[in-house]
């Protein structure tokens, strides 16, 4: 199922947070663009400051002068939180900006959301690197290989609420965007497979591959948490979820997943892909797609680089102080 992006105003939104991907492509109310004033007003602020260094972090003093900026992003915060879960954001390369300054208004829309994790730097670049996440412990995001359906980070105390990606050069041979509503997978588990919903909630050892953390045996050993959770070390229902790192975390502390295990991550997987579920997405040059990284899953497809082509992409990592999705409001829309 494939998306071409359009413009929907947030302020005519009407949220979802267990939708499916019919609901999600009839309503397309998580698509928009860079409002005027934004753009404007970010326009005026580069301009005022010829001193701007290519590859500099927006600073507080910065976001302070871009108010309408900070109000298009509390928005957009709040509709990845408690609405859709997902912001397809145009408009971007319509600004005419430098590449340097679209990562600044990038870092900075991000920054406007929440405080920017570092462990991977304030922004990272996601293109092929040619190496093998299968012979080294390095990320997928590393690679020109499909990534599955799965949610960013590995480690149990790192776990960033937001995931942005800046789309600086798409791909002509692949490496399309997927994405999949978690908590749309998790009712209809609790509904038709009780019994998997009880496995995926139990512990499962995740390979350590994150910058800065220790990687040893008992650190090992203690990066384990669940699949699906609520309140277990996170606020609300949690997802966290890719399926390598937690065999190969397994298999590192000798713990190979039984065979209930791996049945129940099959089931999982296979509902993750279903065309009931997936929505693939092609971002165009300029486009961001931001995600909540608790409740929505994504992917990538792979792809292959060539003269001129080259895929590069800059993630956000954004932890937020917003309150997570009411039950109650998670509930009434399961039934839909």
């Amino acid at each position: 199922m494939t998306s071409t992006h359009t413009s929907v105003p947030i302020s005519t939104r009407s949220p979802n947070p267990v939708w499916n991907a019919r609901l999600l492509q009839q309503r397309e109310t998580w698509r928009t663009r860079i409002p005027a004033d934004v753009a404007h007003e970010f326009n005026r602020h580069i301009a005022n400051h010829s001193d701007f260094c290519d590859g500099s972090a927006p600073t507080g003093a910065d976001l302070e002068k871009l108010p309408a900026l900070g109000r298009f992003g509390a928005e957009l915060r709040r509709e990845l939180v408690v609405g859709d879960g997902l912001a397809w954001v145009g408009g971007l390369d319509a600004m005419k900006i430098l590449p340097g300054h679209q990562r600044f208004f990038y870092a900075a829309l991000g920054m406007s959301m929440g405080r920017a994790m570092t462990e991977y730097g304030y922004l990272y670049a996601v293109h092929d690197r040619g190496v093998d996440y299968k012979s080294e412990a390095v990320p997928v995001s590393m690679t020109r290989e499909e990534t599955g359906i799965h949610t960013d980070s590995s480690a149990v105390h790192s776990l960033p609420d937001l995931v942005g990606l800046l789309c600086e050069e798409p791909s002509r041979n692949g490496g399309d965007s997927l994405v999949v509503n978690a908590l749309n997978v998790y009712w209809r588990l609790r509904v038709y497979a009780p019994e998997v919903l009880e496995i995926l909630e139990g512990d499962f050892i995740r390979a350590i591959v994150t910058p800065g953390t220790e990687k040893n045996e008992g650190a090992l050993l203690e990066n384990s948490f669940p699949i699906f959770s609520c309140g277990l070390r996170q606020k609300g229902r949690t997802f966290r979820y890719m399926r390598y790192w937690i065999e190969k975390g397994q298999a590192q502390a000798n713990r190979p997943l039984s065979d209930r295990q791996v049945a129940a991550l099959n089931i999982l997987d296979e509902a993750l892909v279903s065309e009931q579920n997936l929505v693939r997405l092609c971002l165009k040059r300029g486009d961001m797609l931001w995600i909540n990284n608790r409740t929505v899953a994504h992917g990538r497809e792979s792809f292959v680089d060539t003269p001129g082509n080259r895929r590069q992409f800059q993630r956000m990592w954004i932890e937020t102080s917003e309150e997570p999705i009411p039950f109650d409001r998670e509930v009434a829309w399961a039934g839909h």
